[in-house]
Formats: structure tokens, C-alpha cells, sequence
């Protein structure tokens, strides 16, 4: 049986992750970035863009059908909507609310094939639990999406700069979030 990772540190409010560092480049070019998609959003009702870098592979399922979701929302009512979108279409799931349940969920085995990733959350900030996920050897390559009501450009740029495999804004359909959730997944 797999050991669990111990992640108490690594998330804890007073250990310090840096955000990346951004490239003259980059940062010059941040709002055309948080402007990608816009059409997208006012069409299907979401944002997405797929990051797939050389040194950080996508992991490829034989069976997508059996993916594991940890589905990081505090609201309730949200959060089983998810969950019995998820169901239904076949994956496995686990619930977060708080810093603690997503240290749980990130540490338990098997680990989750995606984290669905919201902004706003109680006692932490998705941005700064994305860039931690980000920043941990052992959690780097696990796809996230950010599933958030936040829609500006700039919160849109943030998640894809600290390295977000999609974002998507509330409302969405269950179709777009199954469409993204199989894409991110499946590679």
C-alpha cells in the first residue's frame, strides 16, 4: 500500500510558496493573455486553455471513464450539483471545503487524477493553493481546472500564469464541464 504524502507543511498559512516569477515577456503580455477565450465565455460559457509543457506531461487514463476528481467548493449545494454531474457521467469523487479536507484529498491514495479548483474558498485562496500544487514535486503534474465565479481577465490570466490547465467560470453547464474535465484529462 502507498504511503500518504504529509502535505501539512507544504499548505499550512505560514509556510511561504513564491508565485513564479514572470518574464519581462510575460508580463508585458498579461492582458492579451486574460483576454484569450473571451469569445468562448460569451458563446459556451467558459474559459479554457489547455497548458501541456514538455517538462510537466498530462498523465494519458486508459480508462477515463474511472477518473478520480477531487472537487475543491465550500458552497454545498454546489458542490453535490458537481459531484452528481460527476457521478453520472462515471468518475470518482472526494469533497474538500477548507485548507485541511484539500491537504486530505491531495495526501490520500490513490491520489486524484484532477482537482476542480474553486477561487473563493473559506481559509484559503485557490490562486494560492494552485501555486502550491504547482510548487510540490509530488502533486505537479495532477491537472487542475479552475472552476470559479470570478471572470475578469486578470483573474483568468492569474490562473493560467500559475499554471491552470483550464478555467472555467460559474454558471456552466454540465455538458461544458464534462467537455473540460475529459480534455484536460485525456490529454
Amino acid at each position: 500500500m502507498e504511503e500518504e504524502l504529509d502535505l501539512n507543511q507544504h499548505f499550512s498559512v505560514q509556510y511561504t510558496v513564491p508565485e513564479p516569477v514572470l518574464s519581462a515577456l510575460a508580463e508585458r503580455d498579461v492582458d492579451r493573455l486574460g483576454t484569450i477565450g473571451a469569445k468562448a465565455l460569451r458563446e459556451k460559457g467558459y474559459y479554457t486553455r489547455l497548458i501541456v509543457e514538455s517538462d510537466r506531461p498530462v498523465r494519458k487514463l486508459l480508462n477515463p471513464h474511472k477518473i478520480r476528481v477531487l472537487i475543491v467548493e465550500d458552497d454545498e449545494g454546489m458542490a453535490l450539483l458537481i459531484e452528481k454531474v460527476l457521478h453520472t457521467f462515471g468518475c470518482q469523487t472526494l469533497r474538500a471545503r477548507n485548507r485541511a479536507e484539500i491537504v486530505q484529498g491531495l495526501a490520500g491514495k490513490p491520489s486524484p487524477h484532477l482537482v476542480l479548483l474553486d477561487v473563493l474558498l473559506p481559509d484559503a485562496n485557490g490562486f494560492d493553493v494552485l501555486n502550491r500544487i504547482r510548487q510540490h514535486p509530488a502533486l505537479a503534474n495532477i491537472p487542475v481546472l479552475l472552476l470559479t465565479s470570478l471572470a475578469e481577465g486578470k483573474d483568468v490570466a492569474r490562473g493560467l500564469q500559475l499554471g491552470a490547465n483550464g478555467y472555467i467560470t460559474k454558471p456552466v453547464l454540465p455538458s461544458v464541464l464534462l467537455e473540460a474535465i475529459q480534455t484536460v484529462v485525456a490529454g
